[in-house]
């Protein structure tokens, strides 16, 4: 028996077989990228017996077959031969007749699996593989190293960095030739089937302006990273985009791959699951498959949507075991990737509470960014960029009309827009603009009643409330046809500042929210949905602040801070949790009816008067004495 020591992969080589290497630099490159490669897996750091397979460009199979062996031994003459030796090399590449036979069951054995091909391994061997990687191109530091030990002439950063984001045959090329001064890096020397994409960068979007400083941030990072002044593990290169359908987070995603000028790999947990027949393999495969491909790219931004669907390990269902063991894996996964140079990950929901905490924790995606519903000022943006540059200030008037569109219906506008262009044989002109809006219905006497109801009655509960001075109302006399909710109507106001944000003052913020259901309430008997049903509606609002009283600020029964504010959207409520929510929105709605009650002929009059003159601006002044009701 051979100790373990014997079949240790070597972090050094002797001194024979460095002067080996120095004589062939392809060898020695594949050595370095080797290296790099398998640093992170227990095999190279932990000296453990174990299979790994690297998967190398078919042109390099023999060079990196020899690093393989260098890696394994150390030494310039070694046996690797399954009988005599404790550790070995196996190459199998595609569209050989050769048939391996691997033994995988040798005590303390090493075993290195050089192959060009995933499609070329055998079942037997993609099941005892305990890494399955594609090899890292070279680094910038890797190519100068090695023309420096080779004798050959020092090249410029900028140059070298075109070189290894160049394909394995280029770098075949040129890695040893003189001088690469007059060596055009043009389209013919980009790598095969490069992901790297095109169209506008991210900062050139309209729109999107809660991503810009992030991306800013990280831009910067990678612009220092590239020329050698920023260790990578400084560089904060993942973050989690939330937001609801449609506000552009694959756009963003892409975009910011074209900003950093490296290669954009979208994937989701769909695709993941609907990989092979769906089994708990497939999917795993398919995920790791995703990984190998950004790690083998020189730089790279994998984009994850669908994040919520990794699934979590808090579930309790009969898919629980599956669910472990995809929200397990991926936890490996990304825990690698952050130490892999280059590579960006942005992860994508519009249901944060349902993924795993352990993904969203601090040191892995901890960044989590919020992309809401366009301005008015952005719509118009937006909608200008599809059409071309049309002016804006003559497409505000008309967004300013719709209905919370996202950034897909925006686009999806533009193309309307273009169509009547198309078919009037002319370029965009502002009637198009004005054909492609959706039509405006009349509101009855009836809604709009109601409407008014609701609008004063948050406006009174504000004006009550201590911290607002005055408040302006709309009443909306027509409405979009259109199949999202809409509102009725609008209260502007400010709340005073303090220095301190207070209970009372939160349980203010919620009241008001609350207080145009109280009112319709308390004069149909029979309220409507309005205010509620979707987020960004009144209800979320006041949930969403009582939610955070509770469970970031301490004003529960128990003063305790269960999750930091920051991380409150990934976080369940306990049920005891739940019922202190529970209780705060039902003080502060019994606290609005009795207010609203009290002020009854005041709310009846605002109404009136609203629905008369569609605008009201209020103050202090306008609230009539309680009438005692």
């Amino acid at each position: 028996m051979g100790s373990r020591g014997e079949c240790a992969m070597r972090h050094r080589i002797t001194a024979g077989a460095f002067k080996e290497i120095r004589k062939r630099p392809g060898v020695m490159l594949a050595y370095f990228v080797l290296r790099r490669t398998l640093r992170h897996t227990a095999q190279f750091r932990g000296n453990l017996a174990g299979v790994v397979v690297v998967i190398v460009d078919k042109g390099w199979i023999g060079r990196f077959q020899r690093a393989a062996e260098l890696l394994l031994s150390g030494q310039r003459h070694a046996f690797f031969n399954a009988e005599t030796s404790r550790h070995q090399v196996v190459t199998i590449e595609s569209g050989s007749k050769k048939k391996t036979d691997l033994d995988v069951l040798r005590a303390l054995a090493q075993t290195i699996v050089v192959t060009d091909d995933f499609e070329a391994l055998s079942p037997k061997i993609r099941m005892a593989a305990d890494e399955i990687l594609y090899v890292d191109k070279p680094t910038v530091r890797h190519v100068i190293v090695v023309r420096g030990l080779t004798g050959r002439s020092r090249i410029a950063l900028e140059t070298a960095r075109k070189l290894v984001n160049a394909d394995w045959d280029v770098i075949d090329a040129l890695l040893c030739r003189q001088s690469l001064d007059d060596v055009s890096f043009g389209a013919n020397l980009a790598p095969k089937d490069s992901p790297l994409v095109t169209g506008r960068r991210l900062s050139e979007l309209p729109g999107l302006a809660a991503v810009r400083d992030w991306a800013s941030k990280l831009a910067t990072d990678f612009t220092w990273w590239r020329e050698g002044r920023l260790d990578w593990s400084l560089v904060d290169s993942a973050a989690l985009l939330v937001g609801p359908p449609g506000v552009g987070k694959t756009l963003c995603a892409s975009a910011l791959a074209v900003e950093l000028g490296i290669a954009f790999i979208p994937t989701s947990a769909g695709q993941w699951q609907s990989a092979g027949e769906g089994h708990l393999g497939d999917m795993l495969r398919a995920m790791r498959e995703s990984f190998e491909r950004a790690k083998s790219q020189p730089s790279a931004l994998l984009f994850i949507d669908e994040l919520d669907s990794i699934g979590n390990r808090e579930h309790h269902s009969r898919y629980a075991y599956y669910e472990t063991q995809v929200v397990n894996t991926f936890l490996e996964l990304t825990s690698k990737a952050f130490d892999w140079p280059g590579v960006v990950l942005l992860g994508a929901t519009n249901r944060p509470v349902d993924i795993e905490p352990a993904i969203v924790r601090s040191g892995r995606f901890e960044n989590h960014i919020y992309i809401s519903l366009p301005s008015p000022e952005e719509r118009a943006e937006i909608l200008s960029y599809h059409l071309g540059g049309f002016p804006t200030e003559l497409i505000q008037p008309l967004t300013d009309q719709l209905n919370s569109p996202t950034g897909s219906d925006l686009e999806r506008m533009s193309r309307a827009i273009k169509r009547f262009a198309r078919s009037a044989g002319r370029p965009i002109e502002l009637v198009d603009v004005e054909n492609s809006m959706p039509r405006r219905l009349e509101l009855p006497d009836e809604a709009l009643e109601r409407a008014a109801i609701h609008e004063c009655g948050h406006a009174i509960c504000a004006l009550s409330c201590g911290f607002v001075d005055d408040v302006k109302v709309r009443l909306f006399k027509t409405i979009l046809d259109d199949r999202f909710p809409q509102t009725g109507g609008q209260v502007e106001f400010e709340m005073r500042d303090s220095t301190q944000t207070t209970e009372a003052f939160l349980r203010a913020r919620v009241r008001i929210a609350l207080a145009g259901m109280v009112a319709e309430q308390i004069a149909t008997r029979d309220r409507s949905i309005g205010g509620s049903g979707s987020r960004g509606s009144d209800l979320d609002a006041a949930t969403e602040i009582a939610k955070r009283m509770v469970t970031s600020y301490g004003f529960g029964r128990v003063p305790r801070l269960y999750v930091d504010v920051r991380r409150i959207d990934t976080y369940r409520p306990s049920q005891d949790v739940a019922a202190d929510i529970d209780r705060i929105l039902l003080e502060e709605w019994e606290n609005a009816k009795e207010l609203l009650t009290n002020e009854w002929d005041t709310l009846l009059s605002l109404a009136a008067k609203l629905v008369l003159e569609g605008s009201l601006s209020l103050n202090l002044e306008d609230l009539q004495p309680a009438s005692g009701h």
